[in-house]
């Protein structure tokens, strides 16, 4: 039996188990498929959400508080792994939507500074990580921790007594726990009984290899945005397709998302595709849940975090902590 048991392996929940872990519990992390190959995976690793003034305050506090941590999270992954996620403050390139009024008075509020560019606004301390490597780094870490990890382990279902959780039950297994944890992003509404429904928003990005420093920030503009890798690559997204998991990717897609790439940055047009992917992103009918469930004892969710998981990871896992402990 452990003190916590973990239902979902993408970021959010490998740096709960994290948390927990450092925190002294004895903790079970189970995974549906190999931990963080989902939407964690999938995604760009921007460290802060593209246009902040558009979400909540909610996502935004979790947001700032976990860039605050971020530069040291990565460098003790590496030191800890001797994986790099490669943080990098690369700066981003805003060439839209900052000079609406919404904006204006949301950054005057915040006291969110930026440099007037040639093509925009630069906001020249947003970081960005590699994310699979920061997922290989979160995972090797959780094991030297202690973490008992469970992976191709899907859940079924919770189990009950009395109002209170007592673990969870896969094909196989059962697991019993003190309290238990839904960290399964747009999986998670299949487990809970909540009147905000979490579901996938499908998302299709590809990756061209240019010359290292070609781009030099983050691109960010009508909704999609350009990564600049160490290596020279560039990662290109994403679309936002309400398809359920219609894992499916187009041809016309990674075609319009190059496009959007070299009409920015004409010397891109030689360039080739060389991974075209689609990851699903967990939407919420409210907003990011991180909290205990509301008739559940024992029963906590840190799940509903869209586009932003990985960039709101760091502050969800340590408020998850705060409540058990």
């Amino acid at each position: 039996m452990s003190d916590c048991l973990i239902i979902g392996g993408g970021v959010i929940g490998i740096t709960t188990a994290r948390a927990m872990a450092m925190a002294g519990a004895k903790v079970t992390l189970l995974d549906q498929r190999a931990c963080g190959k989902e939407s964690s995976w999938a995604g760009g690793g921007i460290i802060s959400p593209l246009y902040p003034w558009l979400y909540s305050d909610l996502v935004n506090e979790l947001s700032r508080a976990s860039q605050g941590v971020y530069a040291h999270l990565c460098a003790e992954l590496f030191e800890n792994t001797g994986i790099d996620p490669e943080y990098i403050r690369c700066g981003l390139l805003m060439m839209d939507k900052y000079n609406t009024p919404e904006a204006q008075q949301w950054m005057g509020k915040h006291s969110l500074d930026f440099q007037v560019h040639d093509k925009g606004a630069l906001f020249k301390d947003i970081a960005q990580v590699r994310n699979p490597r920061l997922l290989k780094a979160l995972k090797a870490d959780i094991l030297k921790l202690g973490v008992q990890v469970v992976e191709q382990a899907k859940v079924n279902g919770l189990m009950t007594e009395k109002g209170a959780t007592l673990g969870a039950i896969t094909e196989n297994k059962k697991y019993y726990a003190d309290n238990t944890i839904v960290c399964s992003g747009a999986w998670s509404s299949s487990l809970l009984d909540i009147k905000d429904t979490i579901y996938p928003i499908k998302g299709q990005m590809i990756v061209i290899k240019a010359k290292a420093g070609a781009v030099k920030h983050i691109i960010l503009d009508q909704g999609r945005y350009i990564i600049p890798r160490k290596d020279g690559r560039l990662l290109i997204g994403s679309t936002m397709e309400n398809v359920g998991f219609d894992r499916s990717i187009q041809t016309q897609v990674g075609a319009d998302l190059l496009a959007f790439a070299v009409n920015r940055f004409p010397q891109l047009k030689n360039t080739n595709i060389e991974h075209h992917w689609a990851g699903f992103r967990p939407a919420s009918s409210a907003d990011v849940i991180v909290g205990k469930h509301p008739q559940l004892a024992n029963l906590y969710i840190n799940a509903g975090h869209f586009r932003n998981g990985l960039n709101m990871a760091p502050e969800s896992a340590n408020r998850i902590k705060k409540l058990l402990c």
